[in-house]
């Protein structure tokens, strides 16, 4: 029987038979939802006031103005100003937290209860503090953001963490290391890195939201812009806004899969 392999690929590795079939399948798919996605659009805005849902070319002249002059780039340069602090440092709090809480029955019983506390908090009811602590600027935003990206990749961090098979544990110790950090740097992180992955890409899709959120802060960049434009009705800017977010987000998104793929490419 002829294996798999010599009916995927070609020579030069590019993909043939059944797997490109299902490549170029996954693509139509793909391509007719988003076509039927603006036919529906379209056909809502013919039947609706332009203030309420303006129509596709609308929006689409809108995009083609701000990206010709530079304003679209100019403001997703603003928004990443607090968009990547917030959630690398919100991140990596949340998972050394998370992995320590996992680990550990001691810091899960103190850390862990004050955890359950906060955690209904909602990320808004902190911008008086953001204010307060950080000002009306780039700071008190990542701030905000990097509160949801803490919480996300705490619980992700701390699931990943009790989910190591207890075997795994016991080959490393037999295998010579004793200490907990050890244990943690050699069996676990590795064992829980695909749930570190999936808490990361979460709050990362989770934190674009938020910042259009944390921007009502005053701080200048693409949330601002949009509420600014909706507060005069510019709803065909809303909209061309809402899509600059959703290709930032394809972008981030696409970007954290293929470090994951890399990172985990020994699965």
């Amino acid at each position: 029987m002829a294996s798999s392999t010599e009916t995927d690929t070609d020579p030069a590795g590019y993909p043939t038979g059944r797997l490109g079939y299902d490549q170029g399948r996954s693509i139509g798919i793909q391509l007719a939802a988003l076509v039927g996605f603006v036919l529906v659009w379209w056909a809502g805005a013919l039947v609706t006031p332009q203030n309420l849902l303006p129509q596709p070319p609308a929006v689409l002249e809108v995009l083609v103005a701000d990206v010709s002059s530079g304003l679209v780039f100019e403001l997703t340069v603003q928004s990443l100003r607090h968009y990547v602090p917030g959630l690398l440092v919100g991140s990596a709090f949340g998972m050394a937290v998370g992995v320590l809480v996992g680990w550990s029955e001691t810091v899960d019983l103190s850390v862990g209860t004050v955890a359950s506390i906060l955690r209904p908090v909602p990320p808004l009811a902190w911008i008086p503090f953001a204010i307060i602590w950080f000002g009306l600027n780039d700071s008190g935003a990542a701030f905000i953001i990097g509160i949801v990206a803490f919480w996300i990749n705490y619980y992700n961090a701390e699931s990943g963490v009790r989910g190591v098979d207890q075997q795994l544990l016991e080959v490393g110790q037999s295998l010579g290391t004793k200490t907990d950090l050890g244990l943690i740097r050699r069996v676990v992180l590795p064992s829980a890195l695909p749930d570190l992955f999936t808490g990361f890409r979460t709050a990362a899709g989770q934190a674009w939201m938020v910042m259009v959120a944390a921007e009502l802060l005053g701080v200048p960049g693409i949330g601002k812009h949009l509420w600014d434009a909706a507060n005069f009705l510019q709803m065909q800017v809303v909209i061309a806004y809402m899509l600059v977010i959703g290709v930032l987000f394809l972008a981030s998104d696409r970007l954290i899969k293929l470090l994951e793929a890399r990172m985990l490419a020994w699965r």
